[in-house]
């Protein structure tokens, strides 16, 4: 059943943390939040999967199994960040965001080096994830994601945020995990430039906070 027709309804939220990741657990063990159940929002944290301490496991349940483990593990040790999104107590969405030095990815990415900020030093944050639950889809769970991620930057000292949301896809809403390119530009984002083309095409916005 979706909630989009009865108008949104009252969200809350609350920072990630040891307390709260049982909540997040709970929600990425939900049917309903599509591929991230084995991806578990680590794609970011590291610069490869190339390396032999990330060989990537030969299933999606191994894959699960042990990005589950790993964001737990970030987690306790405050090297994983972000904001769950609760209808009525149930968490049903969530954002990740965090210091490039713990979202590491992009750096790695040839399309990103033309796109990356001159000045090495400025303190630089990434909205990096959204996971909705399919029946909370548009109805305003991602953006109020957004507002309370950009909220924890700005509590944490802010800086340059920046995102790679999705600008064009033609396989559902399911693919748009980045976020969209209207919903940052609502949140006050300008487009760098385009970072990925193919079925699922992204730029890359940025915002002081």
């Amino acid at each position: 059943m979706s909630h989009a027709s009865s108008g949104p309804p009252e969200y809350s939220s609350k920072e990630l943390s040891a307390k709260t990741w049982p909540d997040l657990a709970r929600l990425f063990e939900k049917p309903e939040i599509g591929d991230a159940w084995w991806c578990w929002c680590t794609f970011h944290h590291v610069s490869s999967f190339s390396t032999p301490e990330h060989k990537p496991a030969r299933t999606r349940a191994e894959r699960a199994g042990k990005n589950r483990r790993n964001k737990e593990s970030l987690v306790k040790n405050d090297r994983a960040h972000g904001v769950i999104v609760y209808a009525n107590g149930e968490p049903v969405g969530w954002c990740q965001y965090g210091r490039r030095e713990d979202l590491p990815r992009l750096d790695h990415s040839r399309n990103y080096q033309s796109l990356s900020p001159k000045d090495k030093n400025e303190k630089l944050w990434r909205i990096t994830c959204f996971v909705v639950d399919k029946n909370y889809r548009r109805s305003g769970v991602a953006s109020t994601a957004l507002k309370a991620a950009l909220e924890s930057i700005r509590i944490k000292g802010g800086g340059l945020v920046e995102a790679i949301p999705v600008s064009k896809t033609d396989q559902g809403p399911g693919y748009m995990y980045t976020g969209t390119v209207s919903m940052f530009e609502k949140a006050g984002f300008k487009i760098v430039g385009p970072f990925g083309t193919g079925r699922t095409s992204t730029v890359v916005m940025r915002r002081v906070i």
